[in-house]
């Protein structure tokens, strides 16, 4: 065990017990400091020892308790190369949790009579492969339509549009060349070839890109300001910086990224930038909190029923959830890149959430959601 692992271990005993770093007190002056140390100080003392031993160049983190922050803040910086702070209005490359987003605006299509789940891809998408032609929009959002993660990056055609920024009409054809792993309905397999594909068909049904459709459904009426699908030219600019870990140490690899990787994102299953102000106005929404009280009906049917996975929960539209062993519902989802990492995850019956966002690749955020979900909610509380 490394003494940063040790370093943090202790810790985070520490603070979960409300102990905080009062090691070179008396044992009455600690209790005393415990008992006046909050569960923000906690959080924060924690995640900047954290920051410290991950070599974390920026976080945003936000702890919130029925749609009220208990803690949200950004610390460190957009990049290694620049004193830039990160801040709640610093937006991050969400990757994946673009997936649950798309869902969410897919529902309140399903609630307007303007999208069926059972709705065949085949009857949006022209010239699909009969062993496609099974395939429902549920199936797209559940990962069972039996479609690949990905396409063979390998492929020398998909190889030539990687230099480049591609839409709809270069991509689509590769994709539809792409075998099924199973019948659709089958299996559990998670794909990102099925979120673009749901993109693409969201798109079809508004007669307008999928973006727009976010827009209007979501970003807008929910006053997300800095939510926005990544645009094609390459950089950074406005946001965090991604970076990834070498032997020499974190590096900024802004430069590197081939402007097609950003393209395959940004068609459906990842892409969106967001800051923590606008991840915390999503939460108040799926919460139902204030004036967003109606989309809570809305949006508890996204995890309502779902599909057992590999790893032993179920995956409802768009979002990962299970039953606690206590018996509590806990829904999330993550996204990685190479160059961000987030996590958001909820326990909706006790009206908890925790958001985490970093702009380093291969850092696990929910192993620091496990630790911060213990010092802002004791285990068992």
């Amino acid at each position: 065990m490394t003494k940063a692992l040790q370093r943090r271990q202790l810790l985070r005993q520490g603070l979960a017990a409300g102990l905080g770093c009062g090691l070179a007190l008396g044992k009455a002056d600690a209790r005393a400091a415990a008992r006046r140390e909050t569960a923000s100080a906690r959080v924060d003392r924690y995640a900047r020892q954290w920051q410290q031993d991950q070599q974390m160049p920026g976080l945003a983190l936000a702890v919130l308790q029925d749609g009220e922050p208990l803690y949200a803040r950004g610390l460190g910086r957009t990049s290694v190369a620049q004193q830039q702070p990160v801040t709640a209005d610093t937006r991050f490359d969400i990757c994946s949790l673009s997936k649950p987003l798309l869902c969410c605006a897919a529902q309140l299509m399903v609630e307007d009579g303007q999208l069926r789940l059972d709705q065949r891809l085949a009857d949006l998408i022209e010239d699909l492969p009969e062993s496609w032609q099974a395939i429902t929009l549920q199936q797209l959002m559940q990962h069972t339509a039996g479609l690949p993660k990905n396409v063979d990056f390998s492929d020398p055609e998909v190889q030539a549009l990687f230099p480049r920024n591609y839409g709809e009409a270069e991509w689509l054809p590769i994709v539809k060349r792409q075998p099924l792993l199973s019948p659709p309905g089958q299996r559990c397999h998670y794909s990102n070839t099925g979120y673009n594909l749901l993109a693409c068909a969201i798109g079809r049904l508004a007669g307008r890109p999928y973006e727009q459709v976010l827009a209007q459904r979501l970003f807008e009426p929910l006053g997300m300001k800095s939510a926005r699908l990544m645009p094609p030219a390459p950089g950074y600019a406005g946001m965090a910086a991604p970076h990834q870990r070498r032997p020499g140490g974190v590096v900024d690899i802004s430069a590197e990224q081939p402007p097609g990787v950003r393209s395959w994102m940004a068609a459906g299953c990842g892409g969106f930038e967001m800051s923590l102000r606008d991840m915390i106005q999503w939460e108040r929404a799926l919460h139902g909190w204030g004036a967003f009280k109606p989309y809570r009906r809305v949006f508890e049917k996204l995890w309502a029923q779902g599909v057992p996975t590999d790893q032993g929960h179920a995956y409802g539209l768009g979002w990962n959830f299970q039953r606690a062993p206590a018996g509590r519902l806990q829904v999330w989802h993550e996204g990685q890149s190479e160059g961000f990492s987030a996590r958001f995850e909820r326990v909706p019956e006790q009206g908890r959430a925790l958001i985490v966002m970093g702009n380093l690749g291969d850092f696990k955020p929910d192993e620091l959601a496990r630790a911060l979900r213990d010092m802002a909610w004791k285990p068992g509380a």
